[in-house]
């Protein structure tokens, strides 16, 4: 049965120790939280795919039947080893369900900005490579002057006076809330 009381659970561990006099501990924390995200989506989008329902009695009616893990596995992950999930369900979920239950994510504004700003980050944590540093300035800090991923991630929103990390955290949550039940067309 699909729940995200894992998830939540996890972001409640990970956020209780965070302190701002150690920084660094935002952006280890969000890295962990957001892979944890994307594993989640991952496992409630083969779930769906398979034809189970969430634990809030939520199934979503498939144009396409996929007859177990392994058949889904096998066309999305075609000659590649990894499936990159996020995009694959962005790319095929409008073709495998009536009403797509991952339209709140792709298909709201707010909701895909976030999402793309959090993989963004995740990138740049993850590698710093160059490339991801380039699209981080652009996505996350509006091409403005660079400055490292934990002070972002501390820093106050004007219009919300939350930080980053809490509009994050909170977006986490409420998408992995609202995918586990039926869309409101």
């Amino acid at each position: 049965m699909m729940e995200n009381d894992e998830l939540k659970t996890y972001i409640n561990e990970c956020t209780e120790k965070l302190s701002p006099s150690v920084p660094l501990l935002y952006e280890a924390s969000f890295f962990k939280i957001f892979v944890k995200f994307e594993v989640y989506l991952a496992n409630i989008f083969e779930d769906y795919c398979i034809g189970l329902q969430s634990g809030r009695g939520y199934c979503p009616e498939r144009k396409l039947a996929f007859s177990d893990r392994e058949h889904l596995r096998a066309v999305l992950r075609g000659d590649k080893q990894y499936v990159e999930y996020i995009k694959k369900i962005e790319l095929l979920s409008k073709h495998i369900f009536v009403d797509n239950p991952f339209n709140i994510i792709f298909d709201v504004a707010e909701n895909l900005t976030m999402l793309n700003q959090m993989i963004t980050l995740r990138n740049y944590i993850a590698h710093e490579s160059g490339e991801a540093r380039i699209k981080y300035v652009k996505t996350c800090l509006g091409n403005g002057q660079f400055i490292e991923p934990s002070t972002y991630l501390l820093k106050k929103n004007r219009r919300t006076s939350k930080s980053n990390y809490t509009l994050y955290i909170e977006k986490i949550v409420e998408i992995s809330d609202l995918i586990l039940e039926e869309p409101l067309v």
